[in-house]
This record gives structure tokens, sequence and C-alpha cells, in this order.
């Protein structure tokens, strides 16, 4: 079945999905880079608690921008 034409609305790259495990591991990833002497474990915690407090249709980038306020605090 082909994709609707008609829906034309922004695409969700600027989204995280937490059911897919290659994104939750990506934006895991980046965090580490993003926040020095952070562990993987610290990394998924701060990531899950800032998407509980942030919508995930709020964007990708407000949930990494809360996460890392979470692993510098």
């Amino acid at each position: 079945m082909a994709d609707d034409k008609q829906n034309r609305g922004s695409p969700d790259r600027n989204l995280i999905s937490f059911k897919q495990r290659y994104e939750f591991n990506y934006a895991v990833k980046q965090l580490q880079k993003q926040v020095s002497d952070t562990t993987r474990q610290e990394a998924k915690d701060a990531l899950t608690a800032a998407a509980k407090a942030n919508s995930p249709s709020e964007g990708r980038e407000k949930i990494m921008r809360a996460a890392r306020k979470i692993l510098r605090d």
C-alpha cells in the first residue's frame, strides 16, 4: 500500500521514538559525547527523565537540552 501523498506534514526526524531501540541508543550516545564523564546508564536515566518531563511531540532538541541539564546538575 502506498503512502498517502496528501499527508505532507513535517518529518519526524526531530522526534525521538522511545519504541525504537536504535533511536534511543543514538540519543544516549549523543548525550555521552556532549556531557563528559557520563556513563551509559546515567545518560539513559537522564534521557528517560527528560522525556517524562516533556512531551515527546515537543521535539528532540528540547528533550536533549533537558537531559543535558539533568546530567550537569
